[in-house]
């Protein structure tokens, strides 16, 4: 009689096994672009269900509603619940916690909050120096002259949308080397002006850094 009933058994527990992995899935609809880690967003295993991952433990102690659901806003944004410096915000393009649906940011840019190997996707020629800084910082750039490369190092106290363009001495824009939500940090970047600016010629010309809270230019020269 055993035998008679075990396919049953084991078709009911399938079906409430799936029933409970689909019930946990809404969750990724409560998330800013969390259709692009899915479930693994929250668990260690990218099919859901399981040991959940730092960020998903974070959710499930402080921010589950009582019906289950995430409640996602600034506190649980301004976390960094995988410890590798950068906010869950910014990880999942909406730094400020402002999301209420929708789509936001860039999907390309989002990183999976819970993995400490898992981070946005650095600019181009952007490296990261990893040192917090205390204060807003645009450096000379150098070599000064230069040709046909040139290195500018900028600092960054809070996490924001940066732009770092060049100018021709007219005003007009030759080269737009970042324009990112970045971490705060420390920053080098290298201008080409044969790559970045399409073979410029010889003369003076002008970089500005602007963020939401600072905004410096400087000069410089590129002589063939």
């Amino acid at each position: 009689m055993f035998r008679k009933y075990l396919p049953s058994l084991f078709l009911i527990f399938l079906i409430s096994t799936a029933t409970f992995l689909t019930s946990r899935s809404f969750r990724v609809a409560q998330l800013p672009n969390g259709a692009v880690n899915s479930c693994a967003n929250c668990h260690v295993s990218a099919a859901g269900g399981g040991p959940r991952n730092s960020f998903g433990s974070l959710v499930g102690i402080s921010f589950l509603d009582g019906q289950g659901n995430v409640q996602w806003g600034p506190e649980l944004a301004q976390g960094d619940a995988d410890g590798d410096g950068v906010p869950n915000g910014v990880e999942l393009q909406d730094p400020d916690g402002s999301w209420a649906g929708g789509s936001i940011g860039d999907p390309n840019l989002v990183s999976n909050p819970g993995d400490a190997n898992s981070v946005p996707p650095g600019v181009t020629d952007v490296e990261d120096l990893a040192e917090l800084p205390s204060q807003y910082k645009l450096e000379q750039n150098y070599p000064n002259p230069f040709n046909p490369s040139t290195t500018i190092n900028f600092a960054i106290t809070n996490p924001e949308q940066v732009s770092l363009r060049i100018y021709n001495n007219l005003g007009q824009q030759v080269a737009e080397l970042v324009n990112q939500f970045l971490p705060s940090g420390s920053y080098t970047v290298n201008f080409d002006a044969l790559s970045d600016a399409g073979n410029i010629s010889s003369g003076f010309y002008f970089y500005n850094l602007t963020t939401p809270s600072f905004s410096q230019t400087k000069k410089m020269i590129l002589l063939k």
